[in-house]
């Protein structure tokens, strides 16, 4: 049942950025991906949203539908955001601080890496 529930919140949650992020697009006198940032916005804010309301009766839904599924695929900046805001929240800093860090930096050299890679092709 969670494959279902997975696959059915993952294919609407892909369906969704695509649809959302293309209507806002990039404005010509504004250089940033402004759908992109607004996807990544409104999904954290829907995870900040929905967060409390697991209980043993909602988890068993809402955990693969909507966070795994619908927002993993809407955007995994939400993922990214929940885990942060735990570790601070749990008292790590040093670790949230490092976690943030090395996500955003590894991850934007990677991308930059792959990419030179495949220039040189």
């Amino acid at each position: 049942m969670n494959f279902i529930l997975i696959c059915l919140g993952g294919s609407l949650g892909a369906l969704s950025r695509f649809y959302l992020s293309s209507i806002i697009e990039k404005q010509e006198y504004i250089e940033i991906p402004l759908g992109i940032m607004a996807v990544n916005i409104l999904g954290c804010f829907f995870l900040g949203l929905f967060y409390n309301l697991i209980n043993s009766d909602l988890e068993r839904i809402l955990n693969p539908f909507l966070f795994i599924g619908f927002l993993g695929a809407f955007t995994t900046f939400s993922a990214f955001s929940k885990e942060s805001l735990e570790l601070i929240n749990n008292g790590y800093i040093l670790s949230a601080f490092f976690y943030v860090s090395i996500s955003v930096f590894a991850c934007l050299g990677s991308t930059w890496l792959g990419m030179a890679l495949m220039r040189g092709n």
